[in-house]
């Protein structure tokens, strides 16, 4: 992506570091434009080096102009990131106004505009600053709101700017196209733990990575969705509605109860196939609970999703399997597809340097009943956009 990021003079300036560090880190192509309030707070040459590209910071920079034009520039760009921006510069943009590069950039491209206020928060209760910002809203650009907080004036209240992922992910949003628009899409994430006694427990080492990365990739293409999750440390994608469970059993019951209203169920969690028969409140002693544990077996949630809604039924939602191995991923997966009766299954590898559990890329195959395609490593945001190109062709019918 070629992201064009604004910065304008408000404290929050300095995160712009921080924000250019996130983008150039997923692979993004970043040039940054300063007002000139904003080099009192940080200085180009910081951008600069951050982003590997020259820092505009005036209309008229000979240098600037002979290697990237202002007109070039807005051509240039897939969107546009003004954050933070200041109450100024949102009146000068909702004016029309093309005073300084940032502001006649904006005006000259054809790319989203994404805007990250950051202020006081009397000025950005301001009637007139929110009937500028009601304004942009209603010319097409995108308003990701403040948060919250203490800001650098000791006043507690609506006016920080977002942290970087916030607004890398308005960034996604806006230029994802909605081909899932109108859809419930619902996932499972993480591990389950099955307690012996609440010290003890049997799980696995997934960490929920890819099945959050699905359920924002799924929002970003218009899709509702609902993700059941067990312990992860993760945050919730914006506009994902989470339900957190802790045992296999919890998590079969919460996505049996989604289900129904879904177009699209997919399984990513790494659900434990047995727990302990017996489990209480207390902790037991080494005595009590002895060399070998009794086992029962959990039930199986995608075998029950592909038995009510799989491949040999009619009606209800695609259903989508994960199947993690460590040999003949391929095979296996494949096997495991049309035993559990899936419409398709997202196959990776686990175990050794490659391995998928708790890695920010994986590499996987998506295998349908006539085909499958090889996906390469890649992070796993950039693999969830992947898989869902491919198998939201199945979601306008079976």
């Amino acid at each position: 992506m070629k992201v064009v990021l604004g910065v304008t003079g408000g404290i929050a300036a300095y995160k712009a570091a921080e924000l250019v560090r996130a983008l150039t880190k997923r692979g993004d192509e970043v040039r940054v434009i300063m007002t000139a309030s904003a080099t009192e707070f940080i200085t180009p040459l910081t951008l600069q080096v951050l982003s590997g590209n020259p820092v505009g910071t005036t209309l008229f920079d000979p240098t600037y102009e002979s290697e990237i034009g202002h007109i070039e520039i807005a051509r240039w760009a897939d969107v546009i990131l003004v954050a933070p921006a200041t109450a100024n510069t949102i009146a000068k943009i909702a004016a029309g106004m093309a005073d300084d590069l940032l502001t006649t950039v904006i005006l000259a491209t054809r790319a989203p505009v994404v805007i990250g206020p950051a202020m006081n928060t009397e000025m950005f209760r301001n009637k007139l600053v929110q009937q500028n910002l009601t304004r942009l809203r209603d010319a097409g650009i995108h308003v990701v709101d403040p948060d919250s907080g203490e800001l650098a004036c000791k006043e507690v209240g609506q006016g920080r700017l977002p942290d970087a992922w916030v607004l890398l992910d308005a960034l996604d949003n806006v230029l994802t196209p909605k081909v899932l628009a109108g859809k419930h899409v619902v996932i499972t994430a993480g591990p389950t733990r099955e307690h012996a006694d609440p010290a003890r427990f049997i799980s696995n080492p997934s960490t929920g990575k890819m099945g959050f990365a699905l359920a924002s990739a799924a929002r970003h293409m218009g899709a509702e969705v609902t993700v059941v999750s067990g312990p992860v440390s993760l945050v919730t994608p914006p506009g994902v509605f989470r339900i957190d469970v802790t045992t296999a059993q919890e998590m079969f019951d919460a996505t049996m109860r989604a289900a129904p209203s879904a177009d699209m169920v997919i399984c990513t969690a790494a659900v434990a196939d047995f727990r302990p028969a017996t489990s209480g409140d207390r902790k037991l002693s080494k005595a009590e609970l002895g060399q070998t544990w009794e086992l029962e077996r959990n039930p199986d949630i995608l075998a029950t999703l592909g038995e009510r809604y799989g491949v040999d039924q009619d009606e209800g939602p695609i259903i989508v399997g994960f199947a993690a191995q460590t040999h003949d991923v391929l095979e296996l997966g494949r096997e495991k597809m049309l035993k559990k009766k899936a419409h398709a299954l997202v196959a990776n590898k686990v175990g050794g340097p490659d391995s998928s559990f708790g890695a920010d890329e994986s590499s996987a195959y998506v295998i349908k009943p006539d085909s499958h395609r090889e996906l390469p490593r890649a992070p796993k945001a950039e693999l969830a956009r992947q898989i869902l190109e491919i198998i939201s062709l199945h979601a306008d019918g079976r």
